[in-house]
């Protein structure tokens, strides 16, 4: 596991995976060249979890399912069903195509990481390691002078700040539940709808294109969760704990992530 520091001349947090300090520049003394995250190659659908919460890998964001038979269009995905493992990919008509569907644990989760690993690098993100050399542009600045770095990330910092405040206010001031009758309860979140039904025993929700309606304002049913409803808690669900961890992660590589640069009408 990577260890966590200070960067000597700016102050920003930096691991012992970084050879330089991604924010100024400045050589990493804690640096390991050979730490455990960069050569952890997964084989098991819960080591698969693990590589992708070691990255913060915001995965709904990504369309990426692990350990989940996921229905709607526009996802990849891996799952347990008995004997077997299933590989698939949801297209953008919803038809599924499956890359690979047996025994071999270890073979499915690598036909996913491949898949993993290819989106990633589609995009210049490189979450096993720095890009081929001649491969990818450098994302490391140079190297400036203590105090005019830290000058430099206190007014970015500041600026940042107030940007993301008003961004999130406007964002999610239509959060919460809106109940439309007959069962149908759906959670509003940011730009995003999600849906459940009352036999889901897994609880989890699902992303939906819209709400039922167009005019939903009138249908609003607050922010917090009723029992009478018949559904669980979205605040209690997987899809929630997905969406916080992809927001508790930081800023990071996959943050301007769009899903739109998928060739999602291929079979792979």
């Amino acid at each position: 596991m990577a260890s966590t520091h200070r960067c000597e001349y700016c102050d920003s947090t930096i691991t012992s995976e970084d050879p330089k300090c991604p924010y100024c520049g400045a050589e990493n003394p804690n640096y390991v060249p050979d730490s455990p995250r960069r050569v952890f190659l997964p084989r098991t659908i819960a080591e698969l979890k693990e590589y992708c919460a070691e990255r913060g890998m915001p995965l709904l964001r990504m369309r990426f399912f692990i350990g989940e038979d996921y229905r709607r269009p526009r996802a990849f995905g891996i799952y347990r069903d008995g004997d077997e493992v299933i590989v698939y990919k949801n297209k953008s008509d919803g038809s599924r195509a499956e890359r690979y569907r047996g025994p071999d644990e270890e073979r499915a989760v690598g036909e996913i990481f491949a898949k993993l690993l290819e989106e990633c690098h589609s995009r210049g993100i490189y979450p096993d390691g720095e890009p081929p050399a001649g491969g990818g542009q450098s994302r490391k600045k140079p190297r400036r002078s203590a105090g005019s770095v830290l000058l430099r990330c206190l007014l970015i910092w500041t600026l940042l700040m107030a940007i993301l405040g008003a961004v999130s206010f406007f964002m999610h001031r239509n959060d919460g539940y809106y109940n439309f009758g007959g069962g149908q309860v759906y959670y509003h979140y940011g730009n995003d709808w999600y849906y459940t039904y009352d036999d889901n025993t897994a609880g989890y929700w699902y992303e939906a294109d819209e709400p039922p309606v167009g005019d939903y304002a009138d249908y609003y049913a607050g922010d917090d969760w009723d029992s009478d409803w018949g559904v669980s808690d979205f605040r209690e669900s997987s899809t929630w704990e997905s969406i916080q961890e992809s927001h508790s992660s930081g800023s990071s590589d996959y943050d301007s992530w769009d899903s739109g640069g998928t060739d999602w009408d291929s079979d792979w």
